[in-house]
């Protein structure tokens, strides 16, 4: 095995020859996925909304996964234990870097809102009743068609600073294409109530939270400033945003996602 790099939430990365890593996914992660990933990295890619190439899918000891460009950076995350100062910034590169990405148009990835209808016959969204499911799904269809690149899961642990200071986007599993207004309202979700380092302490997530809302403050007033867009357009996309997420089935975010879904099928569900 090449040597260890890297551990996240479904995968670890290892650095090979070439200036090239292999991503590799734990054992139980789908294959489908890791093949998802790939492609839309490399659709991504291909797009200019990342400098990462990808090139081939690998197997490795019963696990998925690829391999992909080196990136010399340091997440978002991890910049202000380099450099305390990256605080007072660190909102603002991420808006300029989502702007940047927003401005990509692609007919190849999947359409948010085919996506999320599909996801309504999946076991998280079993909490759903028939009708609940029937009227989000005409809500979700009835929405107008766009291209715009979406990510899904833009937050500081996925930009990574170079020396130089340039951003790079990684971990493309998530991307589709939709309207903006989707991607808005999943980060108003991943500044606000996302699962923040679930092994941190009390004291820890305090900090964390007090971190997270300096820099989405930040976020937000950069972006509106770039690319201005109400916030009755961010409610309207809600509901694809939050299906989305609650799709991941994260413990800690269940009672938020299920009682907030249900409200904007209430609020906007189609009988």
């Amino acid at each position: 095995m090449a040597d260890h790099f890297a551990r996240g939430r479904s995968a670890e990365v290892f650095r090979i020859d070439d200036g090239r890593v292999m991503k590799l996914f734990f054992e139980d992660y789908p294959r489908e996925y890791a093949e998802k990933e790939f492609r839309n990295t490399k659709i991504a890619s291909e797009l200019g909304c990342t400098p990462m190439k990808v090139y081939e899918m690998v197997e490795k000891e019963g696990r998925s996964g690829f391999v992909m460009d080196f990136i010399n950076g340091v997440s978002q995350n991890d910049m202000p234990s380099k450099n305390p100062l990256y605080l007072l910034k660190g909102g603002k590169d991420l808006a300029r870097c989502h702007v940047k990405v927003q401005a990509r148009r692609s007919h190849e990835l999947e359409d948010i809102r085919t996506m999320c209808a599909d996801l309504l016959s999946d076991e998280t969204m079993s909490f759903l009743s028939a009708e609940e499911r029937q009227r989000a799904e005409k809500y979700l269809l009835s929405l107008p068609e766009d291209d715009t690149v979406l990510h899904l899961d833009f937050h500081t642990g996925n930009v990574l600073v170079d020396p130089d200071g340039n951003c790079t986007v990684i971990d493309w599993m998530t991307a589709a294409r939709g309207n903006r207004a989707v991607e808005e309202a999943m980060m108003e979700f991943l500044f606000s109530e996302a699962e923040l380092f679930p092994e941190a302490g009390k004291l820890q997530k305090a900090f964390f939270a007090a971190v997270r809302g300096y820099i989405g403050k930040q976020f937000f007033k950069e972006y509106q400033k770039l690319t201005p867009l109400s916030a009755e357009e961010i409610d309207r996309y809600r509901l694809p945003a939050l299906i989305i997420r609650r799709s991941w089935n994260i413990d800690f975010e269940k009672p938020y996602l299920t009682k907030t879904i249900r409200e904007l099928i209430r609020k906007y569900g189609i009988s």
